[in-house]
């Protein structure tokens, strides 16, 4: 049996930085490297204030939504999809992913929770979030990024970066719990 699957709950990081620091860039370089070590992945992505819209007006599963339903899913052959039409807690999507088959969660966003974080510093000023968030496992940066005790990979290094989250999980998989 593989060492992460021994996560008795998902393994959870997220991945955290200010806008247009490259979160999403840096989890689809990833997602494809833990896939193909055989991790099952899922991932949250919180949606700052935006109001994301999953769905096409005029579509069955939006009319549906519009007519009032608090919950709308819809399947085919090849997915699902659910959607409540209300906010709902990090652990509580954790924990539905992990209902679903994810071994390891990667969550980008949510800079005030708990989980292990890995913080993306784009420009310099960005650094003053390393003093904001809790939690730090490691520093992904464009520049150098030298921080005492917290390993740092550039953001191109992303067999490195794929490298460290499986030997997190390996060596002690309730690290990223």
């Amino acid at each position: 049996m593989e060492p992460w699957k021994l996560c008795k709950k998902p393994c959870v990081l997220q991945i955290v930085g200010y806008a247009n620091s490259g979160k999403t860039t840096l989890l689809t370089k990833l997602i494809p490297l833990l896939e193909g070590a055989g991790v099952r992945v899922g991932v949250i992505k919180h949606d700052g204030g935006h109001d994301f819209e999953w769905d096409q007006p005029g579509k069955d599963t939006w009319r549906y939504r519009e007519a009032g339903a608090s919950l709308v899913a819809i399947t085919s052959r090849t997915k699902t999809a659910i959607v409540e039409q209300r906010p709902q807690e990090l652990s509580v999507l954790v924990h539905r992913l992990a209902a679903a088959g994810a071994e390891l969660v990667l969550v980008e966003g949510f800079k005030r929770e708990g989980y292990p974080k890995l913080v993306l510093l784009r420009r310099p000023e960005d650094a003053a979030l390393l003093q904001s968030v809790s939690n730090l496992v490691g520093v992904v940066s464009w520049g150098e990024q030298k921080q005492a005790e917290l390993p740092c990979f550039h953001i191109d290094d992303i067999d490195g970066i794929a490298l460290f989250v499986k030997k997190r999980i390996e060596e002690a998989p309730q690290t990223f719990s």
